[in-house]
């Protein structure tokens, strides 16, 4: 196939960008460049097969399924789509793969180093700390045969004070900050071998959506220092506390929009589809008066256990920290704004702040349109969105 033997144009690539999460997989032509604003070109999602009651064994069977289908999908349409648009010449040589929360475990560790004298930063010594942090972090988590897929200093400072570059320096103290992110090596080789039916590519990297959300947020938002992200998935919630521009603390709990609609569709004796179905029609106001009040109803009721676990969740971080008062929201559909008018009715108080309500932000608007290029159609994939602002962004950095 000539699409997959001409070389780039130096300035642009198009790659296949592969986003699991717990309830569906998503892929994505991309056209990355250094002189104009990248591009989805074309997308393709599939839900993970809803299930009645949740079987992780069987979760992970759908998501491949899911992930095979998609891989077809974007195999055979995405890349006739690629050719109609002039792209023909352009071969695609590299993947990502974006995990989230259950396939990917990610964390921020703090190290200081003081001395009471003056001592010279060697790139050896950092090394081994960061080595030895690595190994720490593998040995304290719950994931069978895990391997490092992310190991970046997302900051680092000499005496206080921040610097882009630390080695062959001279200070008393250092502290970076490292974010470190894990997942199943059997996982990882069933992902690129389902993949690999399809696409034969010269590179892979793996990446976590959370560093992903953070970096693309920090960049589009930069006059908002602290905040707490939250994204909602099908079987999860991933929540990540960015402090002074730094990713500080992140957080997880299997509550997510399938275990809504699970409890939506007990409390409205209907199908999980109905209960979709009738809540989309409830947010667009096209019910009557008393179907609304019985689906407003049936909505509280449902979302308690995830505030919950929410609230649970910020108890146990407000602990170590007081949190920042706004909330960057992504969830892949209408039921965001249900969620955030939970999150601000919601007062929080005994986390520190005196009765006020989260400013939630819904990341779903014109800043990310205004950062890329994409078909209106296309634009209604807030995740998809960031991780193409992410990758574009390491695009340039070569």
């Amino acid at each position: 196939m000539s699409l997959f033997s001409i070389s780039n144009n130096v300035n642009r690539e198009i790659s296949i960008v592969f986003h699991i999460g717990s309830g569906s997989v998503a892929g994505f032509i991309v056209k990355l460049s250094k002189i104009s604003k990248p591009e989805i070109i074309y997308s393709k999602r599939l839900p993970i097969l809803f299930q009645k009651n949740l079987d992780l064994e069987r979760h992970f069977n759908l998501m491949i399924s899911a992930l095979d289908s998609v891989s077809k999908d974007v195999q055979k349409q995405g890349i006739a789509h690629l050719n109609f648009t002039g792209l023909r010449n352009y071969s695609i040589k590299k993947a990502h793969y974006m995990l989230s929360s259950p396939w990917c475990v990610s964390q921020t560790k703090t190290i200081k180093i003081n001395k009471d004298k003056d001592f010279e930063v060697s790139h050896e010594s950092i090394v081994d700390i960061l080595n030895e942090q690595e190994s720490k972090f593998l040995s304290d988590i719950s994931v069978e045969n895990p391997i490092i897929i992310e190991k970046k200093i997302i900051e680092a400072k000499l005496n206080g004070y921040k610097t882009a570059e630390i080695y062959g320096k001279k200070t008393k103290e250092v502290e970076i900050a490292l974010f470190l992110t894990s997942s199943s090596v059997s996982l990882l080789k069933k992902i690129k071998d389902t993949v690999g039916k399809y696409f034969s590519f010269r590179s892979s990297d793996f990446h976590s959506f959370a560093l992903t959300a953070f970096s693309t947020i920090m960049d589009t938002y930069p006059d908002k220092e602290s905040f707490i992200y939250v994204d909602i998935h099908g079987e999860m919630t991933d929540l990540s506390i960015t402090k002074n521009s730094i990713f500080t603390e992140s957080f997880s709990f299997p509550v997510g929009k399938n275990f809504f609609i699970r409890k939506l569709s007990e409390k409205l004796k209907v199908s999980p589809d109905e209960a979709v179905s009738l809540t989309n029609t409830y947010i667009s106001g096209k019910t009557n008066q008393i179907t609304s009040y019985k689906i407003s109803i049936a909505i509280d009721s449902s979302l308690e256990e995830w505030s919950n676990n929410f609230r649970s969740a910020l108890a146990s971080l407000s602990l170590r920290m007081n949190l920042p008062g706004t909330i960057f929201m992504t969830i892949n559909d209408n039921f965001s704004s249900i969620w955030a008018k939970k999150i601000k009715d919601e007062k929080f108080s005994r986390f520190g702040m005196a009765e006020e309500s989260f400013d939630v932000i819904i990341v779903k608007n014109k800043k990310l349109e205004e950062s890329q290029k994409s078909d209106k159609e296309l634009r209604n994939e807030p995740v998809l969105e960031l991780e193409c602002l992410f990758l574009n962004k390491l695009f340039n950095l070569k």
